[in-house]
Formats: C-alpha cells, structure tokens, sequence
C-alpha cells in the first residue's frame, strides 16, 4: 500500500481518470464495473497498483471517493469534490469538471517547466565553463607567463586576482541557485507543496493573490453545487475547510460558517473574510437576497477560474525574462573573470 501511497498521479493522468470515469457514469455502467474496465487498462502502466486498489475497494461497496482515498497517488481536492458530488448526487458532472480543471493544470505546469528548463540549462552548462576556465585555464596562463621569467605585481597582479575572485564568486552563485532549485524540487516531489505554496504567496504578493484567487473559486464552484442539489448553506460550508484546507479559503470558510451562525445572512457572512474581492461581495448579497445564490456564485466561480488561468499563464510567461535577465548578469561577470586576468596578463607583457 505504500508503495501505491507513494506514486502521485500527474494531472493529465487525473484528468484522463476524470474523464472516462464520468464517461462511464454517464453511460448507465455500473461503477464496479467501469472501475475493472479502467483498472485492465492501467494494467501495464505505473500507476497499476492505485487502480486495482480503486476497483478492490470500489467492488467491496466503498464509495468512489473512499476507493480514491485508500489508493494513494490522487489529489486531495479530487477526492473531497468526489466526495461532493457522491452526497450531492452530481459525480458525473463533478466528474467531467475535474477533467477539464486537471487538464488546464497540466497544460499550465508544461508553461511553467518550459518556461524555467532552457535558462536553467543555460546556468548549468556555463557553471562547467566557468568552473574550467577558473579552476583550470587561468591558473595555466598565469603559471606559464612566470615561468617566463614575467611577474604579475602590481595592477596587473591585482586585475588577474580581482578576475578569479569574480569568477569563483559567480561559480557560488550559480551553485546557490542550482541547490535552490533542486531543494524545491525536492521537496515539491516529497509532498510539501502545500508548504512550499504558502511560502511563496507570502513571499510574493502575486502568487498569494492567485492562491486567494483560486480559493475563491472553489468557494464558489462547491457552495453552488451544493444548493443546487437541494442541500442548505450549512451543509456546504461544513465541506469547505477540507477541501480549501492548508490555503487562505480554509480559515476564510471557517470565518464565514461562524459568521453565519451568527447573522443567519450569507451575504454578510461573506464580507471581510479575505476572499472575494468587494464587488463581488456586493453581487454575492444581492444574489441572495433575491434568491438566486447558486447563480450568481456559479457565475463568480466562471469569473475566478479565468483570473487565476491568465494569472498563472502570465506568472509562468514571466519566469523566463526573470531568469534570462540573471542569465545576463551571470554571462557579464563571466566575461569579466575571463576577460581582466587575459588583460593583467596581456599589460605585463607589454
């Protein structure tokens, strides 16, 4: 079993999983049964294990989401929709939802890994010609030019000095930034990414808007689900902490089922919780005084989803000048470790 724990699904896998199992719903199969059809079509895949796991636990009478849960390797928050749409009698639908969402999270993170590999490789390959030339070449030319019966004293000593300085300094830049990319890696891979989110929304006020952003649409996409099944607020607003757990929706869900408790309107529950932005508190309120809550939440739920895509495509468009511009730095210091030894080698000659 932890050896199925420990095989995390990429999201196109999610989404594909997503995708045929509310293509089987749909068709009236029963769900035992479309679980064996997609368990013998993983049989010679990595991910094997998690759907046997699924259909054993699904043909014992366990529900979809508890299957999902026991089989290791799926994300939280499609297990708790899962969950969702099973109370809510809405699987298929939530289903399909989630291939989609999975879908766009897989296009969006071959963005950002294209967007980060190339000038990343750029760093790597220059560390080596850096390392060489300092290491290696320099301390050559230097050796050669004394045993010449030359001496490097003086400003031409101090510029071939100042030269390997800088290069041994870039050479620690460049490692620092390696190490810092591999340790997140890492500890993405590890299952910190939770940890490592929180870090960077509070390190950079862009990434936390789109973490606030996003949560927001879950907020809206799982409230208005909820409703529109014939369930009441309460029951929706118990799910939220598990499935906005760990980001900035957990304690704003939290905050807004104790303000409801207390004021019994949701549209003032909704307001001040660090969530939506106050226009759309404003839409929210009048959606529920005039009774129409689900829709206007499915509509704001439209609105977040598009905001947080275009957020994190211009995020992913971002890191490559980002990095290309300390790509530049690199390369000009580079040039200056190679170029002012040559030059206090070159003076002493003359």
């Amino acid at each position: 079993m932890e050896q199925t724990r420990a095989k995390q699904l990429p999201a196109m896998e999610v989404s594909l999983f997503c995708s045929q199992a509310a293509m089987i719903l749909g068709s009236g199969i029963p769900l035992y049964d479309g679980m064996e059809v997609l368990k013998n079509s993983y049989e010679d895949t990595p991910y094997a294990p998690q759907m046997e796991a699924v259909y054993e636990s699904v043909h014992r009478g366990d529900k979809l989401y508890e299957a999902l849960e026991a089989a290791g390797g799926f994300p939280e928050y499609m297990v708790q929709m899962a969950r969702t749409g099973e109370m809510t009698g809405n699987l298929d639908t939530v289903l399909s939802q989630l291939a989609l969402y999975y879908e766009k999270e897989a296009r969006l993170r071959d963005e950002v890994r294209s967007a980060v590999t190339y000038p990343l490789v750029l760093v790597a390959m220059l560390a080596v010609v850096i390392g060489i030339l300092v290491v290696r070449v320099l301390p050559i030319f230097a050796s050669v030019f004394r045993s010449l019966g030359g001496g490097l004293s003086g400003a031409s000593g101090a510029v071939l000095s100042g030269g390997m300085v800088l290069g041994r300094v870039m050479l620690v830049l460049v490692a620092l930034l390696l190490v810092g990319v591999l340790a997140v890696f890492l500890a993405w891979r590890g299952g910190k990414q939770r940890q490592l989110l929180d870090a960077a929304g509070r390190a950079v006020p862009r990434i936390g808007r789109l973490r606030r952003q996003q949560a927001a649409q879950r907020f809206c996409a799982v409230i208005a689900m909820v409703l529109s099944s014939g369930y009441g607020l309460e029951d929706a607003l118990g799910l939220l902490p598990e499935l906005l757990a760990g980001g900035p929706g957990e304690a704003a869900a939290k905050k807004c089922k104790e303000r409801l408790a207390e004021t019994g309107d949701f549209g003032q529950a909704v307001q001040g919780i660090g969530l939506f932005d106050p226009l759309h508190e404003k839409m929210i309120a009048v959606g529920v005084s005039t009774g129409q809550t689900d829709q206007v939440l499915t509509q704001l739920d439209g609105i977040y989803g598009r905001e947080v895509e275009t957020g994190i495509q211009e995020l992913a468009a971002g890191i490559e000048p980002a990095l290309v511009a300390a790509l530049t730095i690199i390369i000009g210091g580079i040039l200056l470790s190679v170029m002012l030894p040559l030059a206090g080698i070159m003076s002493s000659m003359v």
